[in-house]
């Protein structure tokens, strides 16, 4: 399966949408929003007044300033206090929306809930607070820069969602009417959209000392990204997604199959499922977002050059690589591939978690080489107890495995059921590949796995520890080995 170019997925007031959450049953559809950058973006729509059960139609609520600068959300006709319910929606929705992983977020102007910093603050008679449902004394929210004397603040979720995302591009529909600021705040998404693309969220299992703890981490993203000449395979790289023009055009000066950018053709991902969406840059000053019948392949790059006698020598000359046939492979391919002729590894190991924090220690220890260089990757195979069995260091990390591993295949000790590996340095998927197929059941390393290493070490049924320092540690894959 390709991986598809993925669009932002972007927050949005849901009644700028059209939809009819409006307190009156209406809505507040913008045309350029659902017509142009529509196109171009996933949205997330949110109306924090339904979703935290107030209901359409409804009574129209303001934000009041009650005794003590308290800050509160009250129903205009019958004065009842809802800052309590709407509080409640808050924290419950602001997770929800960390793990959309959001590029962006719109906001209707002027809401009492949603208003960026345009909300007008109505005083309640000569200082009075309004009385809540629970009669509890709602403290004043830290949401906003505003002074608290101020006449208009922002509304309690807009307040809310820039604390708890405050590098997330945010703007509101009255704001994007000015050409200018709707420009640059496509160009701030799709820039936020291209950071967030390099790391993957896990669930992992979080151990220190004694204590355990069920939690979401982040990994770099590794992907393969193939190098087409005039359509034809290359080369096969695995990297974090981002600049792939660039990488593509260094690695081929590096192998010298370019030698300036003149040599180069042209240098695009592969279209063969439809044209590529333009890049923020070339967003054309009209806004007018021009959005592709097909998403491109985001893994594969094809390169043509200008001199196309250069193709015939690049390939015959070309070491053999990893490549795939198919348009482009992704981390699904690569690791089906992968594990196509091996069995996931149901090794009984049980190892305890004192003796995997001991692990890079006892590696440590006996790193001969790099204690006089400093420049050494090591890996280490170990007993269940946490004995060190053998040991191997090489400038490359997958070669210090490859090491360790082919010594015991040399003394036909495969495959390694009962053994651990630990290793210096992070843990690609290349290290869990090699540990797989030789059987080992946990890998251990000194910093973080990859979102590969992760996924790959979850179809081969491998234990994968990172972040080994001291007496914690994270396990991505399958904790009940460890006790």
């Amino acid at each position: 399966m390709q991986r598809e170019y993925q669009k932002p997925r972007v927050g949005i007031s849901a009644c700028l949408l059209g939809e009819r959450v409006r307190h009156d049953g209406g809505h507040k559809r913008d045309a350029w929003l659902v017509d142009v950058l529509g196109r171009d973006v996933d949205w997330v729509p949110v109306c924090p007044e339904v979703e935290a059960g107030f209901g359409t139609p409804r009574e129209p609520i303001d934000l009041v300033r009650g005794a003590g600068d308290t800050i509160r959300l009250v129903a205009v006709d019958t004065r009842r206090d809802v800052t309590e319910p709407m509080l409640r929606f808050i924290d419950r929705r602001l997770e929800e929306l960390a793990a959309e992983r959001l590029s962006g977020y719109v906001l209707k102007a002027g809401s009492p809930s949603c208003g960026l910093d345009d909300v007008l603050i109505h005083d309640d008679g000569e200082g009075k607070t309004a009385e809540t449902a629970d009669n509890v004394e709602i403290k004043e929210q830290n949401f906003s820069a505003d002074s608290a004397n101020s006449a208009f603040r922002s509304g309690l979720f807009a307040g809310a969602l820039r604390s708890r995302f405050p590098t997330l591009p945010i703007e509101d529909e009255r704001r994007l009417a000015d050409p200018g600021r709707r420009r640059r705040f496509v160009e701030r998404v799709f820039a936020y959209h291209h950071h967030i693309s390099a790391t993957r969220s896990f669930a992992i299992v979080r151990v220190r000392g004694n204590a355990r703890e069920k939690t979401m981490d982040w990994a770099a993203a590794e992907e393969p990204l193939e190098i087409r000449l005039h359509g034809r395979p290359f080369a096969t790289i695995m990297r974090t997604p981002g600049a792939d023009r660039e990488l593509a055009s260094g690695f081929l000066l590096s192998e010298r199959i370019v030698r300036s950018v003149d040599d180069i053709g042209t240098i695009e991902h592969c279209t063969d499922r439809g044209p590529e969406i333009a890049a923020p840059h070339e967003i054309p000053a009209s806004h007018e977002i021009a959005a592709p019948d097909e998403s491109p392949a985001q893994n594969v790059i094809n390169v043509t050059l200008v001199d196309e006698s250069r193709l015939a020598r690049a390939l015959s000359e070309r070491r053999q690589t990893t490549a795939s046939a198919s348009c482009g492979v992704c981390g699904r391919e690569t690791i089906e591939s992968l594990t196509a002729d091996m069995a996931p590894i149901r090794s009984p190991l049980s190892v305890s978690g004192a003796d995997v924090a001991m692990l890079p220690q006892r590696l440590r220890k006996v790193q001969r080489v790099f204690d006089e260089t400093g420049g050494l990757h090591a890996a280490g195979l170990f007993a269940a107890d946490g004995r060190l069995v053998d040991v191997a260091e090489d400038v490359g990390r997958h070669n210090a495995v490859d090491k360790v591993i082919g010594g015991r295949l040399l003394r036909d000790e495969l495959p390694l059921a009962d053994r651990l590996l630990c290793v210096s340095g992070r843990t690609s998927f290349e290290i869990v590949q090699k540990a797989a197929v030789a059987g080992v059941p946990l890998v251990a390393a000194v910093s973080a796995p990859s979102s590969l290493a992760i996924d790959l070490a979850n179809a081969c049924g491998v234990t994968l520890v990172g972040f080994v320092r001291g007496d914690s540690f994270n396990i991505y894959t399958y904790p009940e080995r460890i006790r």
